[in-house]
């Protein structure tokens, strides 16, 4: 039984003085595949790096995080076309809209930051990881990344499965929408954490076809370890938590939600 974490970001400073130690350990608890993220400027050649130094465990998604949406200059975008020509390189993301961080790039650059990754995701011909954060119960952000997606996103036919909706936290009807436009849905440790009834429910409606399993590593520790860093050896722990909630064996989730993600990024 192996496990794949379609969602890390290994190259977070939080692992500097353990990164090496911390794969082996990933490796060694049945995680075969942990999908680095890199998603502002200065990330990009690290998350390459790791890809080309563990090729046969990790690849590399390259994009702009709405966080970051104002740093983004047309000298990026030219580089960026560039990185995602690399083998390495095998989803554009993570991309959205965050209301959280208006703070630091307001609702218009981040919408025209995601209208630049989409058009790119359709150049470039490859799948897509989105990022989509609302502020309490406005659901705006989620309105509004799916009206976009309607209109600009064109994924090529030759895509298994042409993205997902990391870090899925809402209910049922935000999941519809986004299995509807062939998304699937990454579930992480927000589905263990006792307020989030709705999300599991959310989960349970959608089936198990329709995931993927993701730590968002070093954050977003599953119950019973919050508080602590996050990492891929966790994804063993998050897939009992689902396999257990839709009644299922964790041997049939592991099978599905890693199928899933091979068929995301175009693995083997």
């Amino acid at each position: 039984m192996t496990f794949i974490d379609s969602h890390a970001h290994l190259c977070d400073p939080a692992f500097d003085t353990d990164r090496e130690q911390t794969i082996a350990r990933v490796l060694a608890a049945g995680v075969s595949h942990f999908i680095e993220i890199a998603c502002q400027v200065d990330e990009w050649n690290g998350g390459l790096a790791l890809a080309e130094k563990y090729p046969a465990h990790c690849a590399a998604v390259l994009g702009i995080h709405p966080e970051f949406a104002r740093t983004y200059t047309p000298q990026a975008h030219a580089r960026l076309t560039q990185l995602l020509k690399d083998p390495h390189a095998v989803a554009v993301g993570e991309i959205g809209l965050d209301y959280v961080y208006l703070h630091e790039s307001d609702k218009d650059t981040q919408i025209h930051v995601l209208e630049q990754m989409l058009q790119l995701a359709n150049d470039v011909q490859k799948p897509i990881v989105l990022h989509v954060r609302r502020e309490g119960e406005d659901y705006e952000p989620y309105e509004r990344t799916f009206d976009m997606l309607r209109h600009l996103w064109k994924p090529s036919k030759s895509l298994k499965k042409p993205g997902v909706l990391h870090c899925f936290s809402a209910g049922y009807d935000t999941a519809k929408e986004a299995l509807d436009l062939g998304l699937l849905l990454g579930i992480n440790g927000c589905f263990t954490y006792k307020k989030n009834e709705y999300i599991r429910e959310a989960v349970k409606k959608a089936g198990v076809d329709k995931l993927i399993l993701e730590t968002d590593c070093p954050y977003l520790s599953p119950q019973g370890k919050r508080g602590t860093r996050n990492d891929p050896s966790n994804i063993p722990l998050i897939g009992q938590w689902v396999a257990d909630y839709l009644d299922i064996p964790v041997e049939k989730l592991a099978e599905i939600t890693t199928q899933n993600t091979l068929d995301l990024y175009g693995l083997k």
